[in-house]
């Protein structure tokens, strides 16, 4: 799903009081400066810095927002860290958090694992100076001056659009993230309002949402024993791309027996994301559609808001950076 060992670059930083002792202070692939990492160095005419924190630097969907932030602070000429906890773990990002507020940077984005879990240390992170935005995933009561990402509501109204539009009623079961994520929260009320205006009978089968927790071994252990305990289940939606991107030959084994079904219509899946895996399983008829999201330009403006906060300008309480509505109809084209 993600080779780690071959991306250290990503490795988050140690605890400042290991920092000595860590190898992985020193690595070249992340794009920093010490100096600009102290408490005043800013004052001395060093560069500005930034930190991008997703939700973990396992998951392969943020990739593409790695490299756009990285790529826009060269443009820029500012220091981006891309760093984050190597599991999708609330704690261990608030102690990243932490961490980047002490060394004294800038500002960060951060994709929150659980919206109310960094709510204080965006505070204390404000307190000190620091601007503070969220991407992918908000945090809505926290003090973020702005959320930069998919309108995720709508992205799950289409994904409950395009499910409805093949079948018309039937049991349904939705895999999600953590289930303190905001985003997926806000995917599955979409997607549940879309199946509602439909006017279909609907059915969303007991226990779900089913949490994978950003795991995509565990999304396609949920995929099975789903399956097995509801044989009647007519379909599934995944609020993330888990199965089909981490995991895209198990995931074709978890649903060989529905494989038929699939490509004739009695057995819907839909899918976030567009990963090139997933755009692959799509074309084979495995799935029935993909909602796209634009990670590269999550990473992109995530950098630009900051540095236009620093430079004190006004911006955008949300920066919507779209969707795209993938199906049979037009894989070929995000193939390309």
């Amino acid at each position: 799903m993600f080779d780690l060992a071959a991306s250290a670059n990503r490795k988050l930083f140690p605890p400042i009081n290991h920092m000595k002792n860590s190898p992985l202070f020193l690595l070249a692939g992340v794009v920093t400066c010490s100096l600009a990492l102290i408490p005043g160095a800013r004052a001395a005419g060093k560069q500005k810095t930034f930190a991008i924190i997703p939700k973990s630097i396992s998951i392969s969907f943020y990739n593409d927002v790695e490299r756009g932030c990285k790529e826009e602070g060269a443009k820029l000429g500012v220091n981006v860290i891309y760093t984050g906890p190597d599991t999708a773990d609330a704690a261990k990002q608030v102690q990243v958090l932490q961490d980047l507020v002490s060394r004294g940077v800038d500002g960060f984005a951060v994709a929150p694992m659980d919206g109310d879990s960094v709510i204080g240390v965006i505070e204390s992170a404000i307190k000190k100076g620091v601007k503070v935005i969220t991407f992918d995933a908000d945090s809505p009561k926290s003090q973020r001056v702005c959320f930069v990402g998919t309108n995720n509501e709508q992205g799950g109204y289409e994904a409950g659009k395009a499910f409805a539009s093949v079948m018309p009623k039937g049991k349904f079961a939705v895999l999600t993230g953590g289930l303190a994520s905001v985003n997926h929260n806000q995917r599955g009320a979409g997607f549940r309002n879309a199946l509602k205006e439909a006017g279909g009978e609907y059915t969303e089968i007991q226990g779900s949402p089913f949490p994978c927790n950003d795991d995509a071994a565990k999304s396609i252990q949920i995929i099975q024993d789903t399956l097995t305990r509801y044989p009647d289940l007519n379909g599934f939606f995944f609020s993330g791309g888990w199965p089909l991107f981490g995991a895209p030959e198990a995931y074709l084994r978890a649903i060989s027996k529905h494989a038929d079904d699939i490509k004739t219509n009695k057995f819907v899946v839909v899918s976030f994301d567009t990963l090139p895996e997933e755009l692959k399983i799509l074309k084979q008829g495995a799935c029935h559609a993909l909602i796209g999201q634009r990670p590269y330009a999550m990473g992109v403006k995530s950098v630009d808001i900051l540095n236009d906060l620093t430079e004190g300008k006004t911006v955008p309480a949300v920066v919507d950076t779209g969707v795209d509505v993938v199906t049979a109809a037009n894989v070929d084209q995000f193939l390309k």
